[in-house]
């Protein structure tokens, strides 16, 4: 993902999950909301892993360790 998208892509799925979760709250379905969040982070993680792992990458490379 380009350098913005991914902030913006992390916010839309956090306001989604927030929403979600508050509604499935209050129509007394706990389990259902508890599992949106854990949808939601695992989610966000699958599309942060590899930014992260791409800016180690570069880092090894700048600093020259192999």
């Amino acid at each position: 993902m380009i350098d913005g998208e991914i902030i913006f892509f992390l916010t839309g799925l956090a306001i989604a999950v927030t929403i979600l979760h508050t509604f499935l709250k209050q129509a007394g379905r706990d389990e259902y909301a508890y599992l949106t969040l854990i949808v939601g982070l695992t989610i966000a993680l699958l599309k942060v892993i590899p930014v992260v792992q791409q800016l180690f990458t570069q880092v090894q490379s700048v600093f020259k360790l192999y």
